[in-house]
């Protein structure tokens, strides 16, 4: 079964996105607020990204 273009509502973890873009955690985690990638806050110290919203935040600086 393949998802419709523009993702799930599935949270994505910061390891995840990391490995989408062929990036280390800890850059994604240093860098996530200046890139502007929208966040989920679970708690105080847990962040997921939703699928959606990570795709089209991709689209969005693919050129």
């Amino acid at each position: 079964m393949t998802m419709p273009r523009g993702g799930s509502n599935a949270l994505l973890s910061f390891e995840t996105i990391a490995d989408r873009m062929e990036l280390t955690k800890r850059t994604v985690l240093d860098n996530y607020r200046n890139w502007n990638i929208p966040i989920v806050r679970i708690s105080d110290r847990i962040l997921r990204v939703r699928e959606r919203d990570f795709e089209a935040w991709l689209d969005a600086r693919t050129e």
